[in-house]
């Protein structure tokens, strides 16, 4: 009973409290406490006003006809009709292209000069002329111009010393008949 005594050593009184008096500033595991979090933003005065709910089943009165179906664009540009300005384009503006036809009309005049000539000289031709409009008619989005005038060329050329080789081989008959003859 001696030890229910108030002031005697050993009593409830001298025994310090299960809590400690102040917080510790660190957790146990040595990391700091997460500070508070900010103040909420938003206007000055108060809550937000409620915003008023969205009509439940559609306008009232009668049925209204949905508007008319558009096709689909491509991205970036409805917004660019929307709103009147165009979108820019990404890098830089492409390259003109050079016409495969005029490209294919050199190879073969080339090729055909030696390999079947007259046959290679007409398709060149062909394909020199259909390039040279095309290029013509693309406004400057096609180049090969320079290529299909030099196809041109080479397959007259080519079809002139044709006609001067079968020429030639005509006359080298007829004289060879007419020596024949005569003897």
């Amino acid at each position: 009973m001696a030890e229910d005594q108030p002031g005697q050593p050993g009593s409830q009184d001298d025994r310090p409290d299960e809590r400690p008096a102040e917080r510790p500033t660190e957790p146990f595991g040595g990391q700091p406490e997460p500070p508070p979090p900010p103040p909420a933003y938003g206007p000055p005065g108060g809550p937000p006003e409620p915003t008023p709910p969205p009509p439940a089943y559609g306008p009232p009165g009668g049925y209204e006809a949905p508007p008319p179906a558009q096709p689909p664009q491509p991205y970036g540009q409805q917004y660019s009709q929307q709103y009147g300005y165009q979108q820019p384009g990404y890098g830089y503006p492409a390259a003109p292209q050079t016409e495969g036809s005029a490209t294919a009309a050199l190879i073969i005049a080339i090729v055909g000069f030696f390999v079947c000539a007259p046959v290679g000289a007409i398709v060149a031709l062909v394909l020199a002329n259909s390039a040279e409009k095309r290029i013509q008619e693309s406004g400057g989005r096609l180049t090969g111009l320079d290529q299909a005038r030099a196809a041109r060329i080479i397959a007259i050329i080519e079809l002139a010393l044709t006609a001067l080789a079968i020429l030639f081989f005509v006359i080298v008959v007829l004289g060879a008949i007419g020596a024949s003859t005569n003897s």
